[in-house]
């Protein structure tokens, strides 16, 4: 009887062990089947544009994608048209916004109308380093595809904005101020090629960096010696203009001057100014804008001697196309701050110490006030220092409104 209950008991425990094993080999199987299948699944984004494709589009447009995968996605307005909100599996009106896929989506994206007068494309939420703001930005410029580049003087950094977006893309500097090559020190203005390279006034660096489109780092393509007033060296610059052959314009605020850097040069050549800060014809006091035509004539907002100045190609004096002797009613202060040229015929001047845009015709050597804050019963639609324009495919009116920190747009 010992004997077969000795015997018994062994074989009751070899069988608890055999029913083990086998759970064990069942549960593993069957997790690896379930882990299998969730890795092979593909949830489906379904995207919708209204009222219709032919108002915006949305990137992506559709696709499959692994379970919780983190995708972002944005809407693109076509001009003449805004981003509203979002509808579906995500609301709201952050563009872009982040989705997670743990099933299969639909996403609609909601385009109205612009009959805006008045309204913030960029920034608007106050001074601060945010994808959403600003520190006080005085230069802009739009690449060919239409993206908006911010000079963010405070922060140290150029900022993209993509037409509709809530929040802004760094694409140079932004990392401290400094002068390494992937710095920059209070940026001043800026211009884009053809190819959407980025050449920016660093100004607190006294050099002009290139950025090519999606850089890490910038190249010092004129300056970069120190400050001073060698022709391999710049003063505060403040003002750039780029032309289709490459040559880089820039003006000095502390040699009241305008040199010009040809394509690979290593010292620049004067052509505006130079001779010390005055009211003369060949001198110039702190010029912060400038612009430049197909001919090689220099357009300078000479902005503590209040008068827009004409430099033609190899002229050694300029001529004044504005000054504040031409507003005769008002106040003699007019500072002259930023200045851009459209179809070689029509001058757009920021004058932010009045807070106003004056368009300058060139073919009937005449001007107007075309935006003033008196025109404008909203008080928080009233500019406060702007600093440059430009004007889009629409024609619309791109502003940056330096001390309210954020771009405004407003329809002419």
């Amino acid at each position: 009887m010992l004997l077969m209950h000795t015997d018994g008991k062994g074989f009751m425990k070899t069988i608890t062990q055999t029913f083990y094993t086998l759970l064990f080999i069942i549960l593993t199987v069957g997790c690896t089947k379930e882990e299998v299948n969730t890795k092979s699944t593909q949830y489906i984004l379904k995207t919708e544009v209204w009222p219709s494709s032919d108002h915006g589009k949305i990137i992506p447009s559709q696709g499959e994608y692994n379970p919780f995968t983190i995708k972002t996605i944005y809407a693109r307005p076509e001009p003449g048209w805004v981003f509203d909100r979002w509808e579906g599996a995500i609301s709201g009106k952050d563009n872009p916004a982040a989705i997670s896929f743990y099933d299969d989506l639909a996403i609609r994206a909601v385009f109205i109308k612009d009959t805006f007068k008045v309204r913030t494309i960029a920034g608007g939420h106050g001074k601060g380093s945010e994808l959403n703001q600003f520190h006080y930005p005085t230069g802009i410029a739009l690449d060919p595809a239409g993206d908006l580049y911010v000079s963010d003087m405070y922060n140290h950094r150029i900022q993209r904005w993509k037409p509709g977006a809530t929040v802004g893309i760094t694409a140079a500097g932004g990392n401290g101020y400094g002068n390494s090559p992937s710095q920059l020190e209070e940026p001043g203005k800026i211009d884009i090629d053809s190819q959407g390279n980025i050449y920016i006034a660093d100004t607190g660096n006294n050099r002009i960096q290139k950025w090519e489109y999606g850089g890490l780092s910038g190249t010092t393509v004129a300056g970069g010696k120190g400050m001073g007033n060698a022709l391999n060296q710049l003063n505060k610059p403040f003002g750039i203009a780029v032309d289709d052959k490459g040559t880089i314009y820039v003006s000095e605020l502390g040699n009241h001057r305008v040199s010009m850097w040809k394509k690979g040069a290593t010292s620049g050549i004067v052509i505006a100014g130079g001779k010390g800060e005055g009211n003369a014809a060949d001198q110039l006091a702190i010029p912060m804008g400038i612009a430049v035509n197909n001919k090689g004539d220099l357009f300078v907002a000479d902005t503590y001697n209040h008068r827009i100045q004409l430099w033609e190609k190899g002229a050694t004096t300029g001529k004044t196309l504005i000054s504040s002797k031409d507003f005769k009613s008002e106040t003699p202060l007019n500072y002259f701050s930023g200045i851009s040229i459209v179809n070689e015929t029509l001058l757009y001047i920021t004058d932010y110490q009045q807070k106003r845009i004056l368009r300058y015709d060139l073919n009937s050597n005449n001007f107007e006030i075309i935006s003033t804050n008196e025109t404008l019963e909203n008080e928080a639609d009233k500019l406060s220092q702007p600093y440059q324009t430009a004007i889009d495919v629409m024609g619309d009116l791109i502003i940056a409104d330096a001390k309210n920190n954020r771009i405004q747009k407003r329809k002419i």
